[in-house]
């Protein structure tokens, strides 16, 4: 009885779509920008819970994304990961910046 349901699921999971094909056409008239924003929707959407089906194309686009040339992987990375902890905290202090306001000595 298991064994049944266990094959027809997986015939119910079985996809026959080509999701690499479709990601590679989905960013073929971007340019860097635009695969930049692309990638960070990407990453945030697969952050939620998400269908089966959704999760392999989002997988699919990021994947192409992080495969094309001409990105900057470090870009991508930071994307991915977020900003450094160093850089997190240093641009949300007190004493950021210029404290005193610089005036003309007459």
């Amino acid at each position: 009885m298991s064994r049944e349901r266990y094959t027809r699921r997986q015939a119910r999971d079985y996809d026959e779509r080509n999701y690499h094909g479709d990601a590679k056409k989905l960013i073929k008239g971007l340019d860097k920008y635009q695969m930049y924003e692309l990638y960070e929707i990407v990453i945030q959407k697969l952050s939620y819970g998400t269908t089966m089906k959704r999760e392999k194309e989002l997988l699919a686009v990021k994947k192409v994304i992080e495969d094309e040339k001409g990105l900057d992987p470090i870009r991508l990375k930071r994307a991915k990961e977020g900003r450094s902890e160093m850089a997190k905290e240093g641009s949300y202090g007190e004493k950021t910046g210029r404290t005193t306001v610089h005036r003309k000595k007459v």
